[in-house]
């Protein structure tokens, strides 16, 4: 193995242009230390998350940012702490916020955020899972506690605002395989269809009143909501339809203020980051491992597929391009992924 690669990124993030300044170079493969292992990159999925990353950068840092979380790939090589995975082992994981990208040969990561690939899965299905997946599942089990809300799983309603993006598709899947009762929010036609195909049977349009269309379907208040899309913009609709002491979560940070009836109804608010655990490696990182892997089980028995949609054949400064293009019309159904023939 050459001890460079090929990498994509930018030195200078160029703000006022609409799209980041990809460019290749060549730069040193990394070598995994401690509990990281060093994976050989197959297939890389965008996210909103790759564009975030781009804004926070500042002007005056020079070095070379290469973006890309979500991968699938082969392992190449393992940090001499490293217990979970062997060289050959085909993975996928979401990447972090805190260390260099994916969009290039290899990529390192910490084995406590990764899981063996899905064996009924190509890499580029496997791609478009992690990110969404492990932040549905840190919802479920730790930001809304919906196992402890009540006995039976049947008898929790959840609200998912956004069903038809990239996070709120595959929670509607978890969610549904759990037996929780889903209802999902969706405004254009082309997105209630994905949705319904999801086998979510209740759908709302989260553009308009939402208390009336839940009494349609004979529902009067929800247990708990996850706010996967547009926060600011559906918070108070949230707050009329939620339970007494029910649960509420936001993907996306608020720019003001809980509504009052969160005062009133006494309503556990929380945010998801799903790089909280591995940028302040907490001491149940190791849990994102095991979601992943649960993912990677259900995903074989055939519970969850890949919500896949659009497949770029090769990664390079054009497709990339043309990729976020597509990633920031704000109207895209189901993941954007990147194949990497190297």
């Amino acid at each position: 193995m050459n001890d460079k690669m090929t990498a994509y990124g930018f030195y200078d993030p160029q703000k006022d242009q609409s799209l980041p300044p990809i460019k290749k170079i060549q730069m040193a493969i990394p070598t995994p230390k401690e509990r990281e292992i060093l994976v050989e990159v197959k297939a890389v999925s965008v996210n909103p998350t790759d564009l975030a990353t781009r804004m926070m950068k500042k002007s005056s840092d020079d070095s070379f940012t290469v973006l890309g979380r979500d991968v699938s790939g082969t392992v190449k090589k393992v940090g001499e702490e490293v217990t979970l995975f062997k060289a050959g082992d085909d993975v996928f994981y979401p990447g972090t916020s805190n260390i260099q990208g994916a969009q290039a040969d290899y990529h390192i990561i910490d084995e406590r955020m990764a899981a063996l690939k899905p064996k009924n899965l190509e890499h580029e299905e496997a791609a478009a899972l992690p990110l969404t997946s492990l932040t549905s599942y840190e919802v479920i089990h730790d930001r809304l506690n919906l196992f402890s809300l009540k006995e039976n799983p049947s008898d929790i309603t959840l609200l998912i605002i956004g069903a038809a993006g990239g996070v709120g598709s595959v929670a509607c899947q978890i969610a549904s395989n759990y037996g929780f009762n889903v209802i999902g929010t969706a405004s254009r036609d082309e997105s209630r269809l994905y949705v319904k195909n999801l086998g979510v049977k209740n759908i709302i349009d989260h553009t308009k009143a939402y208390k009336p269309q839940l009494q349609q379907i004979g529902i009067e208040t929800v247990d708990a909501i996850f706010i996967a899309a547009e926060a600011d913009k559906n918070i108070d609709e949230a707050s009329k339809v939620i339970a007494p002491q029910g649960h509420i979560c936001s993907l996306l940070p608020l720019s003001n203020a809980l509504p009052g009836r969160f005062f009133g109804k006494s309503i556990t608010f929380s945010y998801e980051l799903m790089y909280t655990r591995s940028v302040y490696k907490t001491e149940d990182w190791i849990k994102q491992h095991e979601y992943l892997t649960e993912l990677k089980n259900q995903v074989e028995q055939g519970f969850i597929s890949s919500n896949l949609e659009t497949h770029f054949k090769e990664m390079n400064e054009d497709t990339l391009k043309e990729a976020y293009q597509q990633l920031q019309s704000g109207h895209t159904v189901g993941k954007i992924v990147l194949s990497h023939n190297h």
